[in-house]
């Protein structure tokens, strides 16, 4: 894999999961000193606010993010990025045949679990109507998987400068 400089985190509403990965990388990539540019979208519109329980898990461990606006994915916003990074098989599998005519969008678009390696349950439900703690679970998956994804992408950055 080339240099990785753009990455996009995906979710179904682009509320609760993908703004919460986009704002944990962007913690992980000023912690880490990892050149590079994150962003978050969903398929459509669900609400204008990131869910409460992101933003409350955000506070907890020090992020901010009150510049969040949710967005819808686009073509223009797919072909810009290096690398895609879903929640769940379905987004990818749907990205995949809605945008085909993106040059290598087959090689860059993975579920976030399944670019770390994992190749079994590779979807991170959407904890939309789910209890809490739930919801807390969910999150602390994604901020484990988003660490580990951040410093896979610094070991492809190092690679490719050789």
């Amino acid at each position: 894999m080339s240099k990785i400089k753009n990455v996009l985190f995906v979710c179904l509403g682009n509320t609760a999961r993908s703004p919460a990965a986009e704002y944990l990388a962007r913690y992980y990539t000023k912690k880490l000193e990892v050149d590079l540019e994150v962003d978050s979208c969903g398929f459509f519109n669900a609400f204008s606010y990131m869910q409460p329980e992101s933003r409350k898990y955000l506070d907890f461990k020090g992020i901010k993010h009150s510049d969040f606006i949710p967005k819808v994915i686009t073509r223009k916003l797919l072909e810009k990025q290096d690398l895609i990074l879903t929640m769940e098989y379905k987004h990818s599998h749907d990205i995949i045949s809605n945008f085909n005519l993106i040059k290598n969008i087959d090689k860059k678009t993975f579920t976030l679990k399944e670019f770390n390696g994992q190749t079994q349950n590779i979807d991170i439900i959407d904890p939309y109507y789910t209890s809490t703690e739930n919801y807390k679970k969910v999150l602390r998956v994604i901020d484990e998987h988003v660490e580990k994804a951040v410093r896979k992408i610094m070991v492809i950055n190092e690679s490719s400068e050789k």
